[in-house]
């Protein structure tokens, strides 16, 4: 991810082969992963919030939702480097990010009953 020309890498170092590519190829598939995983979490909360006494599934889901935001924030760190190459897979980062707060909020944000009973009847008249 450098920014200024490099001179060739000697022959012995060249022959360690790309390790930047190899970085980029690496750090694209941690990403996959962690989306992978995010991505999984929809289906398990219409198994498990959706229920009437969802209480422990709750406490699972919202450490779960907290760890994968804090290992997305770890890659967006990555991305916002200057030099860092894919800018589609920094929006992708930041798009999951902002899905993870979405989740927390809609799932675990302290809400008034009354509240709760207005977006109830505007959502089922």
């Amino acid at each position: 991810m450098s920014t200024t020309k490099a001179e060739p890498l000697p022959l012995e170092v060249g022959q360690l082969g790309n390790f930047e590519a190899r970085m980029l190829r690496s750090f694209r598939a941690a990403v996959d992963d962690w989306d992978e995983v995010c991505s999984a979490l929809g289906a398990w909360e219409a198994q498990h919030l959706t229920s009437d006494d969802a209480t422990p599934a709750k406490e699972h889901h919202r450490i779960w939702v907290a760890e994968l935001l804090s290992w997305g924030q770890h890659l967006q760190r990555v991305t916002t480097h200057s030099a860092f190459p894919d800018q589609a897979l920094s929006a992708r980062i930041n798009a999951r990010l902002r899905h993870l707060q979405d989740k927390l909020s809609v799932w675990h944000r302290d809400m008034a009953p009354e509240e709760e009973d207005r977006i109830l009847r505007a959502a089922f008249p």
